[in-house]
């Protein structure tokens, strides 16, 4: 089930699914969830290493860009390290830069702030800056989406032995999910602070 130093990794085949892009989030949880019963190393027919290479593979498939930049490798072409910008992914990353500085700036002005007054002087603008990242955040995540409805396209276009499509795709995702972990984490600084 697990890749031997000879083989790749494959983490369709290690929970017992098709190789394609089209797979959806409930699929490979229950995919998971049915084998690492078996597997769980409590129970009686448990194994450790085969408990592991489920866990493995379901975080491989579970996000969307991994599960994508594993089924380019597993299909022999190598994914982007880092993707193109295009004038359109440029504008959003300006976007993101300065919504990500305004919460910093908040975050770092109620860190120094050390009396009640100048700490309730600051909810206004903290509030402001959380409105902002979670509008962005909500805008990625439907560029995201939008390239997840595309992926039964790619698996058409790799039976056509055609990848164009899905590589500029996964050089995209990679940047909408490194932004979207970062506004993330800046709302939950702001909500907790």
């Amino acid at each position: 089930m697990d890749a031997t130093e000879n083989d790749v990794f494959d983490a369709f085949d290690a929970l017992g699914l098709d190789r394609r892009l089209a797979v959806t989030a409930d699929t490979v949880e229950n995919a998971w969830h049915a084998l690492s019963r078996e597997a769980h190393p409590d129970a009686e027919t448990g194994d450790a290493a085969t408990a592991a290479t489920l866990n493995r593979a379901k975080a491989t498939l579970a996000g969307a860009g991994s599960r994508l930049r594993h089924w380019l490798e597993l299909s022999g072409v190598e994914p982007p390290r880092h993707g193109a910008v295009d004038g359109d992914l440029m504008e959003l990353f300006a976007r993101v830069g300065g919504i990500l500085a305004e919460a910093d700036a908040v975050l770092k002005q109620r860190a120094e702030a050390t009396t009640a007054l100048s700490k309730a002087l600051l909810a206004e603008p903290a509030f402001a800056a959380q409105k902002a990242t979670q509008d962005l955040l909500g805008r990625l995540q439907r560029e995201r989406l939008a390239i997840e409805a595309r992926f039964s396209e790619f698996d058409a276009d790799a039976a056509a032995g055609t990848f164009e499509n899905a590589l500029a795709a996964a050089g995209r995702l990679g940047f909408l999910e490194k932004w979207e972990a970062q506004c993330r984490g800046r709302i939950v600084s702001l909500i907790s602070g």
